[in-house]
């Protein structure tokens, strides 16, 4: 993957992923969003690594959750657990939205699925459908107070404190 991929594509991805996560358990970082942007950065860079150990198709899935969920727990001192449902559900939301657009956008295009995984400008502009996508779930989660579940709530025995985020 190239410098450029992890750029326009990575980091802006990594920080739809954790923001619309935060949001529908209830944790607004809105003043803290230059540690959302280091979480996308440190997932973009770990995504990077692990793409290039040489793992079955998927395999680099099981082990970039847990990592992001990490990322996420120690960057905003949360609760491992919280941070792993929040980036696994959004996560998820993420992985629905790019098999119906890049199935869709490859048929209303012609271009095959090899040439846009070549080239960074394609895979930028098969992205953005996505990405705007999750931009506007994020608007909605934001603006309405949509939860899942409210994870300041949610207190485990020797979890840590919430430290202010929600």
């Amino acid at each position: 993957m190239p410098v450029s991929a992890v750029l326009f594509l990575s980091i802006p991805e990594e920080l739809l992923i954790t923001t619309l996560g935060l949001f529908l358990f209830g944790i607004s970082v809105r003043k803290y969003w230059y540690r959302l942007f280091l979480i996308a950065v440190i997932q973009a860079l770990v995504s990077f690594f692990i793409r290039l150990l040489p793992l079955p198709f998927g395999i680099h899935t099981f082990l970039m959750i847990p990592l992001f969920a990490l990322a996420v727990s120690l960057v905003l001192n949360l609760p491992y657990i919280g941070a792993f449902v929040s980036i696994l559900v959004s996560s998820t939301i993420y992985t629905v939205l790019d098999t119906t657009f890049i199935p869709l956008l490859i048929k209303i295009t012609g271009i095959p699925v090899s040439e846009v995984l070549q080239s960074t400008p394609l895979r930028v502009m098969f992205f953005l459908p996505q990405g705007l996508t999750m931009l506007v779930l994020i608007l909605i989660v934001a603006t309405t107070g949509f939860r899942l579940f409210t994870l300041s709530d949610y207190r485990s025995a020797g979890s840590r404190k919430q430290d202010g985020y929600h």
